[in-house]
């Protein structure tokens, strides 16, 4: 089984990797850098300042990998809760979701991003790939996005 999920994931990274490259050819197809600020015009045209959502990331740190609760208030992370344990953090190093488009925008433009999706409803990033750096960050996941009052 895990087999299997692993060679879908394999295929969906492949994919999208294909579609980032056919979007930076010579034929006047979108570049990454135009999909990323297409994405971003539909984000920020919703005024969403204050949500949470879930956060995860690989990195070489101890909270690699693990589902993180981050709470947005005024576009400043306010909280960021680790989900299986109820962990509090510090939440001065997490991004907003504007922030991980600066990052996904940053990636594109050096040449080390290798794969970003996005929410197809909000625009947000929902995963975005980096090139292999070791003790970096090499991806980053955004899900559940729910507007806080």
């Amino acid at each position: 089984m895990s087999r299997s999920r692993s060679r879908i994931r394999s295929t969906a990274c492949l994919v999208a990797l294909a579609v980032l490259t056919a979007c930076s050819n010579a034929t006047g197809s979108l570049l990454p850098e135009q999909i990323i600020l297409e994405h971003r015009a539909v984000w920020e045209a919703q005024g969403l300042t204050s949500y949470s959502y879930t956060y995860e990331f690989w990195a070489f740190n101890r909270l690699a990998g693990q589902p993180l609760q981050l709470e947005v208030r005024a576009d400043t992370v306010r909280s960021v809760m680790v989900v299986a344990s109820g962990e509090v953090v510090d939440p001065r190093y997490f991004p907003t979701i504007n922030s991980l488009f600066e990052r996904a925008l940053a990636a594109a433009r050096d040449g080390s991003l290798t794969t970003v999706t996005f929410d197809g409803e909000r625009g947000y990033p929902t995963s975005i790939g980096y090139a292999d750096i070791p003790d970096a960050l090499s991806s980053q996941r955004a899900s559940a996005l729910q507007p806080l009052p």
